[in-house]
């Protein structure tokens, strides 16, 4: 039994370009594998062909449908059953299937410009989404600022009316600026889609542990609200705390600066402030001004007395009345303590009148000869001591001289 040949299929013209069968192949595979992931992103969908299917296309669907028959291959033709497979020319499977699947050109890294032009796009589109979100909470920014200045002014006024205190006021402005802010932030966060419950939670959260590790700091806080209730010194007093006196320059939630007599500012912690004996110099308008002052033992009091008194009088920064005394308030070990007490017409003019009053009671008591002792120690020797004995020696060290003398 002789077998008989199909006809052979003629061989292809020689190309005169470059071959895109292999490509094409290729690039048919690559597209099967990837539209169906490129479908299932989201925004993305297969584009439909653009051309009819060919004959080899409706070809392979009707063998598909067809029981028993497996599907032909994309590029290669149906063939008769028991037929010798056909040769295919280069090009002619990809010619068929081209048209339903486009060849991808591929350049560099696969799909990198398509993924990137969709990426712009979905940001694009999330852009302009947030736009509304962003003008609402900038307007509820604006709203709570315009809030803010008409609050500060109303408030500001009825405490200049009031004549509160200056820190007071300053207090005041601060907190109500701070509040306003935080009402503004949670707001805005609110309207560019933020949890608004999780994110007080988490401050809550952050608040403990701040007040935990700062304990010295919140007392300080505590501390200054105490004061301005309190209000043991303002703004502008001459005061002595922890032995240090100067000018309240401020008052804060944390500290209280004071500005020395040598224009040095001293930062104490409120703590300490409250805790701390406070001398204010100045909350009186009537300040009596005390002039400490020594005499020797010797002296008489009443003469030393009439000196001082004549010395002061007609004083530019001291008042008539109440007139200006000077009393005994004791005896100390190498004189006798006087003090002159004057009465200042202006009490911030304490150090200037202390300074100018010392220097003009020891001008008058030297002009009356009277003594200002200063520390001295004499010995005296009883009966039966041993005598002392003398060595005298000069500079160059020649000469030298001895003697003996007896103790009375």
């Amino acid at each position: 039994m002789v077998a008989s040949e199909s006809p052979r299929a003629p061989a292809p013209p020689p190309s005169t370009g470059r071959r895109h069968g292999a490509p094409g192949r290729r690039s048919a595979l690559l597209a099967l594998l990837l539209l169906p992931a490129l479908a299932a992103a989201p925004g993305c969908a297969p584009a439909p062909p653009s051309e009819p299917a060919s004959e080899d296309a409706q070809a392979a669907a009707s063998l598909q449908a067809t029981p028993g028959v497996s599907p032909p291959t994309p590029g290669v033709s149906p063939r008769a059953p028991g037929a010798a497979p056909a040769e295919q020319p280069a090009g002619a499977g990809a010619a068929g299937a081209e048209p339903a699947l486009p060849e991808l050109e591929i350049e560099g890294p696969l799909l990198a410009a398509d993924t990137w032009r969709r990426l712009g796009d979905r940001l694009l589109v999330r852009a302009v989404d947030f736009v509304p979100s962003l003008v609402q909470a900038l307007i509820v920014v604006l709203a709570f600022y315009v809030v803010y200045r008409l609050s500060r002014g109303v408030i500001g006024g009825v405490l200049r009316r009031t004549k509160a205190d200056p820190a007071l006021q300053s207090l005041s402005i601060k907190l109500l600026r701070y509040s306003i802010l935080v009402l503004a932030t949670i707001m805005a966060l609110g309207q560019l889609g933020f949890n608004i419950a999780s994110i007080l939670a988490a401050a809550g959260i952050v608040g403990l542990a701040i007040g935990l590790a700062a304990q010295e700091t919140v007392a300080n806080l505590i501390a200054g609200l105490t004061i301005l209730w309190d209000r043991p010194f303002r703004i502008g007093d001459n005061v002595t705390i922890a032995d240090t006196f100067g000018k309240v320059r401020s008052i804060g939630l944390r500290t209280t600066r004071i500005e020395t007599v040598e224009r040095l500012d001293c930062i104490l912690p409120n703590k300490e402030v409250i805790e701390q004996k406070i001398i204010n110099h100045t909350m009186s308008p009537e300040y009596r001004l005390p002039v400490p002052i020594g005499i020797a033992y010797k002296e008489d009091t009443r003469k030393a007395r009439e000196v001082l008194l004549a010395a002061v009088e007609g004083h530019e920064l001291i008042l008539d009345e109440p007139e200006p005394v000077v009393v005994v308030t004791g005896l100390g070990d190498s004189s006798v303590d006087l003090e002159l007490r004057v009465w200042l017409k202006d009490p911030y003019t304490e150090r200037e009148a202390l300074f100018d009053l010392i220097e003009m009671s020891k001008i008058a008591l030297d002009e009356a000869g009277i003594e200002i002792p200063f520390p001295q120690r004499t010995l005296h020797f009883g009966s039966g001591t041993l005598p002392l004995r003398v060595e005298e020696r000069t500079a160059e060290g020649g000469g030298e001289g001895e003697g003996e003398e007896g103790a009375e």
